[in-house]
């Protein structure tokens, strides 16, 4: 037990605000409820997601590191407030406001893990949104949160504005408690159900959960989806004015009525992008490069130019 408090204090000192551990094995009910999700196809054209071999891995973090006794679990406040959005912009998601959150977390995850190898002699596999790990799951089991009817991670003290990591290790550590989110959960609130433009939040008549249709989702739509926009779904996204990732499901839930503005300033340099983007600005831009060079460090340079909602 000693061993966890103290890797808990070494993580939340690099500026992690949450951190507990789960056992390597996600919940059953949460892998069965991500194969019902790919049956469905909600992956889109996701297909590292349904990839057999990444299938595999998502059943245990066993299957990504020899030996794997826990995943340390840690979540980072990201939360700021964004202002009116001027005329003739498109609104950036606060995820992507900035540098690259997945370089600034990679950075913190190598110190810990360096502090791990060489304070206990383990072994260490770190992700941030990249790997294939039901990682929403496993922070659940390590007691930050519970999982929203909008498939957020929403945990009791900042809401569902959290960006998660996880480190997984052949250290044998006691799972968190998961006593700090009893009472936590949605009841009967569908607000985020209802404020989706393109209700693609769905309920899954088997298992009465919720799961998110990547074929309709504004974030995927605006980022990972390759090719124009379907025109019927960019009819409904135009006018919430949604550029880069989307928001809406999260502004409107009651529990981030906890959000609280972000004390790391990493996540408060807007020399790249800001809260916005001029689409005067932005149709001027002509070629994949200048986009790229245009957003280079940035979250944005995921999407290419053929995304771009003006042309939708």
């Amino acid at each position: 037990m000693k061993n966890v408090y103290k890797i808990i204090k070494f993580a939340k000192l690099q500026g992690f605000d949450l951190v507990g551990v789960a056992p390597v094995e996600p919940s059953g009910e949460a892998y069965k409820n991500y194969l019902s999700w790919l049956e469905k196809n909600f992956n889109a054209d996701m297909q590292y997601m349904s990839r057999e071999d990444a299938v595999t891995k998502r059943k245990s973090a066993a299957n990504l590191l020899e030996n794997a006794k826990s995943v340390i679990c840690l979540a980072i406040n990201y939360y700021h407030d964004q202002p009116p959005l001027p005329k003739g912009h498109g609104r950036i998601a606060r995820y992507a406001y900035g540098r690259d959150y997945h370089k600034i977390l990679k950075s913190k995850l190598k110190k810990i893990e360096t502090y791990l190898q060489e304070t206990f002699d383990a072994k260490t596999l770190s992700y941030t949104d990249t790997g294939p790990i039901l990682e929403r799951t496993l922070a659940e089991q390590a007691g930050l949160g519970f999982i929203g009817r909008n498939s957020c991670l929403i945990t009791k003290e900042f809401g569902s504005w959290v960006l998660l990591s996880e480190i997984i290790t052949d250290l044998e550590l006691s799972p968190s408690s998961i006593e700090r989110q009893r009472g936590l959960s949605c009841g009967t609130c569908t607000r985020c159900i209802d404020a989706c433009p393109t209700n693609a939040i769905t309920k899954d008549p088997k298992t009465g959960r919720t799961q998110i249709d990547s074929n309709k989702c504004i974030s995927y739509l605006t980022i990972e989806h390759k090719g124009p926009i379907p025109l019927e779904l960019a009819t409904k996204i135009k006018p919430t004015h949604r550029l880069y990732g989307c928001d809406i499901c999260q502004e409107v839930c009651p529990h981030n009525c906890r959000a609280k503005q972000t004390t790391h300033k990493e996540f408060l340099d807007p020399k790249i992008a800001g809260d916005s983007l001029d689409l005067a600005k932005l149709k001027k831009i002509k070629t994949d490069d200048q986009y790229l060079k245009a957003f280079a460090g940035s979250p944005l340079m995921r999407a290419k130019l053929h995304k771009r909602l003006t042309e939708g």
